[in-house]
């Protein structure tokens, strides 16, 4: 799998590198930072759940991480980003989670590849205290690629997720995206291995708008609709389970923050919903209910970097 996401990555940006020229023909109404080292950190309160079946009962569990802490850096068409959540020491229950994500920015068009892991999930809403169940082995793996495209040209996406980008004039753009991905869920039950093995597509039109106020400051609710199918595949024992279940969300979103030509800073708001049509053993249902706070200094690209990026623009030919 990782192999195959590497070539994915290589082969994606070789393709489209000649299409790219993301820091040219922009709209008037918007400023590309094409000349600087942008970079982001922000802290984040969301988490990850599980609804689990056991006969005839439902109950939740989720990760006990309260924060989650991001470090990111974009340059040009390029943009990194590392996620983790410090371990509660004071705790004998734990929680482990890291995320990685790469993203390329190619005219309107912007592609993301995504590596996450999350182990240890424990009762909700029990003190830790009181907890019986637990399941600090319980691991979830996933990698999540998703394709989408900005049409109007008056609007900036980048400006709102990357701060690569700064709009000056309220408009918005309809933002169809395809998101695809695996997931991989594992445990042990009675010291007997479970995996389940998810492979997700998904179908998420999105509308976002940006009002653009004064003295640098701006709003921007969105809404993200989504409908799509998951494959997945059980293994407990000698026993092994496949089924096909359809996908449904619903994600609203504001965001509020500051722009300058050097820094950005804002929060963000974020609300979703998720399910699908049957039940499983182990259905893993990501929180998206959370709150977001960045800031983001964009620095003068050191001359090493500017060298470097311009020798791979002359040797492609763009």
């Amino acid at each position: 799998m990782n192999k195959l996401i590497i070539a994915f990555i290589i082969g994606f940006t070789f393709l489209n590198l000649n299409a790219q020229s993301s820091d040219e023909s922009r709209s008037d109404n918007i400023t590309t930072f094409k000349n600087y080292l942008v970079f982001k950190t922000n802290i984040s309160t969301q988490n990850e759940s599980f609804s689990v079946f056991d006969g005839e009962e439902k109950y939740s569990i989720e990760a006990l991480n309260a924060f989650k802490l991001q470090l990111a850096a974009n340059y040009r068409f390029l943009g990194l980003s590392l996620s983790f959540s410090p371990l509660d020491k004071s705790s004998d229950f734990k929680s482990k989670f890291i995320e990685t994500k790469i993203r390329f920015f190619i005219k309107k068009w912007i592609q993301s590849i995504e590596y996450r892991r999350v182990q240890g999930f424990y009762l909700e809403n029990v003190s830790t205290d009181a907890i019986d169940q637990q399941f600090p082995h319980l691991k979830t793996t996933s990698y999540i690629g998703e394709t989408s495209y900005v049409f109007n040209d008056d609007f900036s996406l980048k400006h709102l997720t990357d701060q690569n980008e700064w709009q000056h004039e309220s408009a918005g753009s309809f933002i169809p995206a395809i998101r695809y991905g695996y997931n991989r869920i594992s445990d042990y039950v009675f010291e007997n291995k479970f995996v389940q093995n998810n492979y997700d597509i998904k179908l998420a039109p999105s509308y976002y708008y940006t009002w653009c106020l004064k003295n640098n400051w701006f709003i921007a609710p969105n809404v993200t609709p989504s409908i799509g199918l998951r494959f997945s595949k059980e293994r407990f024992l000698d026993l092994e389970e496949s089924d096909t279940f359809v996908t449904k969300g619903l994600n609203l979103g504001i965001q509020y923050g500051y722009t300058s030509e050097r820094i950005s800073t804002g929060a963000v708001f974020n609300f979703e919903a998720n399910s699908i049509n049957k039940s499983s053993n182990r259905n893993l249902e990501i929180d998206r209910n959370y709150v977001n706070l960045y800031f983001t200094y964009r620095f003068d690209a050191p001359r090493f970097l500017e060298d470097a990026v311009d020798g791979i623009y002359r040797k492609l030919g763009l």
